[in-house]
């Protein structure tokens, strides 16, 4: 079953797919492209996959993960395979891990064995991020379309986590006014507050961090769509289970 945050990465990857790569895998001249792969005839589809260069000279796969999981490091193999077969270019793997709960004793970032001694092995290394480790200062600072993912970002020891988080909130909002037209700044806002659900403990309401935001946010479909009927309780219930 699809999760809330699944649709959200892909959406600003979508947005502003050279300022996604650069966040986690660093600036490139070259032109940068999302694919659109279908690789669920054989496993489950991979998150985001970008083409690098007007040529296509290498391929970036990132994949979010917002619950632990036993066998993603198996699929992050079988990504990196296929992707390699069907477009026969170097393919760099990047796990982006949104909280702590997605940590898993899998996800090293390796995956090797061998059937024999001397009768060859496989040795695939992928690159594990955790994203709770990356300042908010860092990713307020960054892209526009990885400024949303500030509210995963580390925080301040010291000051309380709702605090901190609707200082963040506040930051984004000012960045967003002066930056981002008002279509982007809707879509990024609400994109913020939808991962801002991965954040918060039970029963916190993600909606009072949200209550100064600027006309923008508030005159969103979207976020009218979640705030109507009382189904800020009945999403935030849901992205918190997405710990399975």
């Amino acid at each position: 079953m699809p999760k809330p945050f699944d649709a959200t990465m892909k959406d600003l990857a979508a947005l502003g797919p050279a300022e996604f790569v650069a966040c986690f895998d660093g600036p490139t001249t070259r032109q940068v492209r999302m694919l659109n792969v279908d690789l669920s005839t054989v496993t489950t589809a991979a998150d985001t996959v970008f083409a690098i260069g007007d040529s296509l000279v290498e391929i970036v796969h990132i994949e979010s993960q917002a619950g632990p999981a036993a066998t993603k490091h198996l699929d992050m193999l079988a990504y990196n395979v296929l992707l390699h077969r069907i477009y026969q270019v170097p393919v760099h793997s990047i796990m982006l891990l949104l909280r702590p709960q997605a940590q898993h004793p899998n996800l090293t970032g390796r995956v090797q064995y061998a059937a024999r001694p001397g009768r060859g092995k496989m040795d695939f290394g992928f690159e594990v991020i955790r994203l709770w480790e990356i300042p908010a200062d860092d990713l307020l600072n960054s892209g526009l379309v990885t400024l949303p993912l500030a509210v995963l970002g580390r925080l301040p020891d010291a000051v309380p986590l709702e605090d901190a988080l609707a200082e963040v909130v506040k930051r984004m909002e000012q960045r967003l006014r002066q930056d981002a037209t008002g279509q982007q700044a809707e879509r990024l806002l609400t994109a913020a507050y939808i991962l801002t659900g991965l954040r918060l403990p039970r029963p916190v309401d993600v909606s009072q961090l949200f209550r100064g935001v600027s006309i923008t946010m508030r005159e969103s479909v979207t976020y009218q769509a979640i705030l109507d009927e009382g189904r800020v309780e009945e999403l935030h219930r849901t992205i918190l289970r997405a710990d399975a």
